[in-house]
């Protein structure tokens, strides 16, 4: 896996995995990002909500998916302790504002559908973007979010609460 840094904002990398790969773990079950993130998520622009975005939650961690994520931590030198995996869904006219995540220090982002909406970073000094169709892997302590793509976008997301982007190597 190759990897470039992108100063302290993102890791891209060349690694990418089937999108059939992830047809087990789909259920159908999407649900509003309100409010099943307002625990995980400091909205940083006074109130405004998430827009057409939605969660799902994985629980089925078998082998397979298992593989992947171990494949992931080695790759970066990790062995988290706590993380949650989900897919987010942000519709076609949808946004993700910009937030801080309180619980998770660094996510890693698989894009599942063809990605159009644009992730950004912005610190108030500086604004660092991103289309990938490639795994990147954010720093989620800095006020990031996702413009409204042009059509339906998937990802498979790993929230690690408890291993700094930092420490990644």
């Amino acid at each position: 896996m190759i990897k470039t840094w992108r100063n302290d904002s993102f890791i891209e990398t060349d690694y990418e995995v089937d999108p059939a790969f992830w047809n087990p773990y789909f259920t159908g079950e999407w649900q509003d990002s309100n409010k099943l993130y307002s625990e995980y998520v400091k909205d940083a622009t006074g109130g405004k909500e998430m827009n057409k975005f939605f969660v799902q939650e994985i629980h089925n961690f078998d082998r397979p998916l298992l593989k992947l994520i171990k494949k992931i931590w080695n790759e970066f030198g990790i062995r988290p302790k706590e993380f949650r995996c989900n897919f987010f869904r942000v519709l076609e006219g949808g946004e993700l504002p910009i937030h801080v995540d309180v619980k998770s220090e660094c996510s890693v982002l698989i894009p599942v559908t063809e990605n159009t909406g644009e992730l950004y970073v912005d610190d108030g000094n500086t604004r660092d973007s991103i289309v990938y169709d490639t795994m990147t892997v954010l720093n989620t302590k800095k006020p990031h979010g996702v413009k409204s793509p042009i059509k339906e976008r998937i990802v498979f997301h790993m929230g690690i609460h408890d291993i700094p982007f930092g420490e990644l190597k």
